[in-house]
């Protein structure tokens, strides 16, 4: 099923949608819910405007996304996009959970941690499992880790962007340290096969872990700063693609003011203290000011989370078994939240609804670009965390 702005989900005539940080599915009655597909859209004829497209591999940018960007000289009037360009489509009708999850930890390699935590919630949630509560801190410290690791690569590609090569090389440095260290401690830089229905797959070393995680926030701390007095990086974020309101998730979000975050909501988080980022002005700027803080704010979650966790066994209860139900969650990944609605009948997947964070961010984005100069385009793009691997549909 094509991703909308909210999860969705068909199954046997019905329709059902997951709102917002929320968990329970709401069966729609009359079917007026569809998926939201992209429309042709008629730019008005003009001597004086041009439609070009800018793709499939976007000039720098990681993964492959096509653009027709609507211009006037330097000024932006209007963006399309067609994240389809390359399609992406996960296949999960007839898998087992343990079959499922190995394709959702890799449906964004990067944002493992949170959606594998995603989609095990889900399924413990629908088989009515009891979860040790040191496997779910355990899932909060990788998810913590994870989001450092995120917001450090988004960090790097706006200082690239802007030229400031010396705080771009020494980020990348900090991020190459980081992953090596989740390597260290869980087998893998980027936590595939960690996680399991019911507990863990793999065992763990967490001596040393957090400690680590500090010292790499708090150097990176140190190149913030000397970044927050540069007029020139500064100048090159201020007042970019501005986003305002809730149509946005995440850094987005809460860069728009809006104090809202999907850990604030969840079960998993209750007890840990924590300081939810935000900052005025909705753009580029604000955006990497509440990644550069909600990095402070990780580490100290992965303190306290580590704190929590003794020494785990290896076990992924029984998860093979012929299980029905449907369940839905959230989880706030590195880009925001994402909403999940699955649905099992006899242990294998019938059907799955998803929303990811990088549909609500690249629709903020387009809308946000224009009136924009041409390069302010980077910034705008790599400000949001925007992953097209995750904005695939589901089979």
């Amino acid at each position: 099923m094509k991703q909308s702005n909210i999860a969705l989900l068909e199954s046997e005539g019905s329709l059902y949608t997951l709102d917002r940080f929320t968990v329970v599915p709401v069966l729609q009655t009359g079917g007026t819910i569809r998926a939201i597909e992209g429309e042709k859209i008629a730019f008005p004829e003009s001597s004086s405007l041009s439609v070009f497209p800018y793709g499939p591999s976007s000039g720098g940018m990681v993964e492959s996304v096509y653009f027709d960007i609507l211009t006037q000289g330097e000024k932006i009037q209007h963006v399309g996009y067609d994240a389809d360009f390359k399609n992406r489509s996960i296949k999960l009708s007839g898998l087992t959970m343990n079959e499922a999850l190995l394709r959702i930890e890799r449906m964004n390699g990067v944002h493992c941690a949170a959606y594998s935590s995603l989609f095990c919630n889900i399924c413990e949630s629908g088989i009515n499992m009891d979860v040790p509560d040191q496997v779910k801190y355990l899932r909060i410290a990788m998810m913590e880790a994870e989001r450092i690791s995120s917001h450090l690569f988004v960090a790097s590609r706006l200082t690239g962007g802007a030229s400031q090569n010396i705080a771009h090389m020494n980020i990348l440095l900090l991020r190459e340290e980081l992953l090596r260290t989740i390597a260290m401690a869980f087998g893998h830089r980027y936590f595939f096969g960690v996680n399991g229905i019911g507990g863990i797959n793999r065992p763990v070393d967490l001596n040393g872990f957090a400690k680590k995680i500090r010292h790499i926030t708090d150097e990176y701390n140190e190149i913030f700063r000397t970044l927050m007095d540069s007029r020139v990086f500064i100048d090159r974020l201020d007042r970019s693609a501005i986003i305002l309101g809730e149509n946005s998730s995440g850094p987005a979000l809460r860069g728009s003011g809006i104090k809202k975050d999907g850990r604030n909501f969840h079960t998993y988080y209750e007890g840990l203290e924590f300081r939810t980022i935000t900052a005025d002005g909705g753009d580029a700027l604000a955006r990497f000011i509440v990644r550069s803080g909600e990095i402070q704010e990780s580490a100290a979650i992965v303190e306290q989370a580590v704190s929590r966790v003794s020494k785990l066994n290896v076990d992924s209860q029984g998860n093979e078994r012929n299980h029905s139900f449907m369940a839905g969650g959230f989880m706030e990944t590195p880009s925001g939240d994402a909403s999940m609605i699955v649905k099992m009948g006899n242990g294998r997947v019938e059907s799955i609804g998803f929303r990811s964070p990088s549909i609500l961010n690249m629709q903020a984005f387009v809308e946000s670009v224009s009136g924009n100069t041409f390069a302010d385009f980077l910034f705008g793009y790599e400000s949001l965390g925007i992953w097209i691997c995750e904005m695939g549909d589901f089979q």
